[in-house]
């Protein structure tokens, strides 16, 4: 069963972005293996893709890019990309702000601990 529905594979690309360069850099600032042992990192995490997403769902929003693609691309433009591709069913529209919870929820407990 597949997942995504055009482009929606590209947030679990930039979750998996996300997630590669936090680790890298909390490690790298604190001490070796902190990600691993914080969870609010990976709360963090989260928040950081959901800025990513954010990001591509701007970019997918510009006729201009769409119009460029699609002539590149000898395509079709597409028609509302932000609803019609999907990432689990869900619209790419919607990740950033159900990242960015999810993200926040993970912190917030964590942090309160």
């Amino acid at each position: 069963m597949i997942v995504w529905s055009g482009v929606g594979f590209f947030i679990a690309v930039l979750i998996c972005a996300a997630y590669v360069l936090c680790k890298w850099l909390f490690d790298i600032i604190w001490v070796d293996g902190y990600f691993a042992t914080h969870l609010w990192a990976t709360g963090a995490t989260f928040i950081v893709s959901a800025v990513l997403c954010t990001a591509f769902v701007y970019a997918i929003k510009q006729e201009k890019l769409l119009d460029y693609l699609a002539k590149v691309t000898q395509s079709q433009p597409m028609i509302a990309p932000e609803k019609t591709h999907k990432f689990f069913l869900i619209p790419v529209l919607y990740w950033p702000v159900i990242l960015f919870l999810f993200g926040a929820g993970i912190c917030i407990y964590d942090l309160m601990k």
